[in-house]
């Protein structure tokens, strides 16, 4: 192999619960040259990505899903310092995958991706790589996909019975698009917008009960949804709006979500910025980052973050 290189695996990934032997599968398909490590939990992660930057791993391979990801990538980060980041390779695994599709991941699954991995470091002039850079939310978790109010709603509603697949994803979609169309009990319930005021270096929006403020470093949200059209113009800036229609007016404006026109002014704000702040009237801001829910109490900022180099397997 030309370069060092690792293979991160969630335990609690999709792929995993569908394929209680896939770790079993990875170790014996990547052999003793590209070691495979599967984590639990954050603190293990966290542990497990310090040993990987004081071998000086270049290469790090990442199965599990959106969520998977952008926790990966902030232990790699946290973990790297100021030390050059390694190459990242998603090789999928989670229900979604939302952002290895947007950043050119192959189709297949983990086994198939990483074998397209293991020929790569063979053969360095087979290799493509993206650039990407990442939002740093919060002061310290990266992701490229941040949302608010309804995205927030949506999400937490398909979790209510544990770990989502993407039935249970589309089912909650589609059911909420339904209600949006008549404004039903579902969507009153899971739109529940606060009043906030976002603050950008440039300029402020008025303190709204928006029905989502969102942010993206990727164009595609799922199911070819791209409300971040704009965001592949720049790695300087990442895309930001805050939505103050009504459901109705997203829902008229879904063929210009999947066309790639986005949404027009007068439903929502948007702007490039590389620096966002979130005020909510309630002092907290409920919120997802890669399809995780958070909640953090006062203003929440939303930076750009580093710039990493993906592997297009």
């Amino acid at each position: 192999m030309q370069a060092l290189a690792a293979i991160i695996v969630n335990r609690n990934a999709g792929e995993l619960r569908r394929d209680a032997r896939l770790i079993e599968r990875l170790r014996q398909r990547a052999g003793h040259a590209v070691p495979v490590h599967a984590t639990d939990d954050v603190a293990a992660l966290r542990a497990l990505c310090e040993r990987l930057a004081h071998e000086g791993v270049t290469t790090v391979g990442v199965v599990g899903g959106d969520g998977t990801a952008s926790a990966t990538l902030t232990a790699v980060c946290n973990a790297w310092g100021d030390k050059p980041l390694p190459r990242i390779a998603l090789l999928r695994g989670g229900s979604m995958n939302t952002v290895a599709n947007s950043l050119g991941t192959g189709k297949g699954s983990a086994l198939a991706l990483l074998d397209r991995l293991l020929l790569v470091l063979r053969s360095p002039g087979l290799q493509r790589t993206r650039f990407r850079p990442v939002l740093r939310v919060g002061g310290e978790r990266l992701g490229f996909l941040f949302g608010t109010g309804v995205w927030y709603g949506y999400l937490a509603e398909t979790y209510r019975e544990g770990p989502p697949g993407i039935p249970e994803y589309v089912s909650v979609l589609t059911r909420l698009f339904a209600s949006a169309a008549v404004n039903g009990e579902m969507v009153q319930r899971i739109v529940k917008p606060a009043p906030t005021r976002v603050r950008l270096p440039d300029r402020e929006w008025p303190c709204a009960p928006y029905l989502c403020i969102a942010a993206g470093t990727v164009a595609d949200v799922g199911f070819r949804v791209q409300p971040f059209h704009r965001a592949f113009e720049t790695v300087d800036k990442f895309q930001v709006l805050a939505v103050h229609g009504s459901a109705r007016d997203v829902l008229r404006a879904m063929p210009g979500l999947w066309s790639k026109r986005g949404l027009a002014e007068h439903t929502a704000h948007q702007a490039l910025t590389d620096f966002a702040e979130l005020h909510a009237e309630q002092g907290f801001v409920e919120y997802s980052v890669d399809g995780d829910i958070e909640t953090l109490r006062g203003p929440l900022t939303i930076e750009l973050g580093p710039n990493f180099e993906f592997l297009c397997l």
